[in-house]
């Protein structure tokens, strides 16, 4: 097969439906979401992250899709992820300043849930056995604790710009699924 039937397609659609996303929250919200501040501090972060999502383009355009069975269960679970993703940037759209309704009720990283999922149906999706289905993998497995450090950055950060309403949140809501604690 040629390098149209690989995985990059729905790389690059998954990220232009979630930048497109990204762009109208922010619009209706009157502010970027991503804090500048902290997306910025050092530069670290945000190189790593430029690195991680091309480091992900990349893997992906030697990633064959064969539209078998484990690709309708990745597609799937690539969709959720999308939703997710949606419904975080619906909640941020409608907010202000700290987001701790709708989504974000039961979740203080909805972004990052949807992503993971997102991730683990591309893997699935791709899934054969090339070494590149197996580097991607590999990639989704190293994209969790990714996350998760950069899950512990955020919180550290918003903890020190928004302090004690912040830190209630953080004991109300779980860090990434759950039911809220009343």
């Amino acid at each position: 097969m040629s390098i149209l039937y690989n995985l990059w397609l729905f790389y690059i659609i998954g990220y232009v439906i979630a930048y497109s996303l990204q762009v109208w929250a922010n619009k209706k919200r009157g502010e970027p979401f991503d804090d500048p501040e902290f997306l910025f501090q050092g530069k670290k972060i945000f190189i790593i992250a430029m690195v991680w999502l091309i480091g992900g383009f990349i893997i992906s355009l030697f990633v064959p899709v064969d539209f078998g069975f484990l690709f309708y269960i990745g597609l799937f679970f690539y969709i959720m992820g999308i939703i997710i993703g949606g419904f975080a940037m619906y909640s941020f759209a409608h907010s202000r300043g700290l987001t701790i309704t709708r989504i974000h009720r039961f979740s203080r990283n909805p972004v990052y849930v949807g992503w993971t999922i997102f991730y683990l149906g591309l893997t699935l999706m791709g899934w054969s056995e090339s070494v590149w289905s197996i580097i991607f993998l590999i990639y989704f497995i190293i994209t969790i604790p990714y996350f998760h450090w950069t899950v512990l950055l955020e919180e550290a950060f918003l903890s020190n710009k928004y302090g004690d309403p912040y830190r209630e949140y953080l004991k109300k809501t779980p860090r990434y699924l759950g039911l809220p604690d009343t």
